[in-house]
């Protein structure tokens, strides 16, 4: 699913509006780009990297942003030097029961992140919180399974490691569209 730049530009100028002016930016599943765009309308000098699973998709986006790092392969592929890395990850992360290999977390000690790595919208959550600096924001679009989830572990482990700074639920039939 492609997010409609109104949305994408509604969300970027909030977070301008409120003084947030990324220099790294974290999209971590980019599509063809809307979210790239509507940070660049802000802040045309970010350093942004984008990463998209599918190769037409990723190849499309690697075209349309030719100045950018494009990634085309999972957001689970990010290395250990961008963690605490960014200022803003921003995106509409998939969502579903969808499982993600990441060795990080399917092997972990922690049950939050061996949980997460079974569901793909909880999995981008913690994954981007640990991309993200101290202090940087993570701003996403997803379904009501995070925070209406029976998996409180996961839930929990979002709130040690972040504030919630604002959540607002949209229209079931926004995207319908």
């Amino acid at each position: 699913f492609y997010t409609p730049p109104e949305i994408t530009g509604t969300i970027a100028d909030v977070l301008h509006e409120h003084g947030i002016r990324p220099d790294r930016v974290l999209e971590p599943s980019a599509g063809v780009g809307a979210f790239v765009d509507a940070v660049l309308d802000n802040k045309p000098d970010a350093d942004i990297m984008a990463f998209e699973k599918d190769l037409m998709t990723g190849k499309i986006l690697k075209h349309l942003h030719p100045d950018q790092k494009v990634r085309v392969q999972g957001f689970e592929k990010i290395e250990k030097p961008f963690t605490d890395y960014f200022d803003l990850a921003i995106s509409n992360i998939p969502f579903g029961d969808v499982a993600v290999f990441d060795p990080e977390f399917t092997g972990s000690q922690d049950p939050a992140r061996r949980s997460a790595s079974k569901t793909i919208h909880n999995y981008f959550f913690l994954k981007s919180l640990d991309a993200v600096r101290e202090g940087g924001i993570v701003a996403f679009i997803t379904s009501q399974g995070v925070l209406d989830s029976t998996k409180t572990s996961v839930r929990n482990e979002l709130f040690s490691q972040a504030n919630l700074v604002s959540a607002i639920r949209l229209p079931n039939n926004l995207f319908t569209d």
